[in-house]
């Protein structure tokens, strides 16, 4: 009975003994180890690219493997399609033993600039307007859209109705810049819209003179140009008994005010 307590307590030794020595294998003391991890070339970002780096190492024990997160390493030391910011690069050997370095992606920023050349009016009810762009500062030959999305090599658009329009240029980097233009009808305060209202609605017994508002001035034609619109639109000026408005003069106020009501 002791002999067989005296043999299990030698093999209970040994399974403690061996079992310590693998322990000891799989904990490699790592603060001798020469592993070195170097960045060899860091490729930034551009407008239409995203940038790179490449790590290479030296020393350490047996296959070396990199990662850029800690977490998931792989073979080669060569990582692409990654933002601009900053990153730590770790290499591993066999025995688990890393090194680190840090770098940082730069982005390279276009600096392609557009501005509106020229421009003219898209008449009222028309759209005759047109717009010239100058594009400067880029790489290479420039392309051109008024939508964002279809670009072509002329810097020239024509055809355009009277509104807000956002242009954009892209440079052979893909770099891309935009400028805003408002494109107005042309309707003149002065040459259009006046000689209207002095004929026919700031005239004596009506707003020439008793009745408010007063129409004489280009100041309250400009103060009451969104009344000006509602009334005419829907027939109410000139008062009865004077000829009505023409569709074309009644556009021609619609215009102006959609324009802004420009002192012009």
């Amino acid at each position: 009975m002791k002999r067989s307590h005296s043999i299990s307590f030698i093999l209970l030794l040994i399974v403690v003994s061996c079992s310590s020595e693998k322990e000891s294998d799989l904990k490699k003391d790592c603060s001798g180890s020469d592993l070195v991890v170097s960045i060899v070339s860091v490729e930034p970002t551009t407008c239409s690219d995203k940038g790179g780096l490449v790590a290479s190492s030296t020393g350490g024990e047996g296959a070396v493997t990199f990662s850029i997160n800690g977490t998931d390493f792989q073979q080669e030391g060569t990582f692409d399609a990654l933002s601009a910011g900053n990153y730590t690069v770790t290499a591993m050997d066999q025995n688990g033993c890393t090194a680190t370095v840090s770098t940082n992606i730069a982005s390279e920023s276009g600096g392609v600039t557009l501005a509106v050349a020229s421009q003219s009016s898209a008449g009222c009810g028309s759209a005759n307007g047109s717009v010239s762009l100058g594009a400067s500062s880029g790489n290479g030959d420039y392309t051109y859209s008024k939508d964002g999305s279809t670009f072509q090599s002329s810097s020239e658009f024509d055809g355009l109705a009277a509104g807000d329009y956002t242009f954009s240029v892209k440079d052979e980097s893909g770099c891309v810049a935009s400028v805003s233009a408002t494109i107005d009808t042309g309707v003149s305060l002065d040459a259009d819209i006046m000689p209207i209202i002095s004929a026919n609605c700031a005239v004596q017994g009506c707003h020439g003179d008793v009745q408010s508002p007063q129409l004489t001035s280009k100041a309250s034609v400009i103060g009451q140009a969104a009344r000006i619109k509602v009334r005419t639109n829907a027939g109410q000026m000139p008062p009865a008994g004077r000829p009505d408005l023409t569709q074309q003069q009644i556009d021609l106020i619609a215009c102006w005010v959609e324009d802004g009501a420009l002192d012009n």
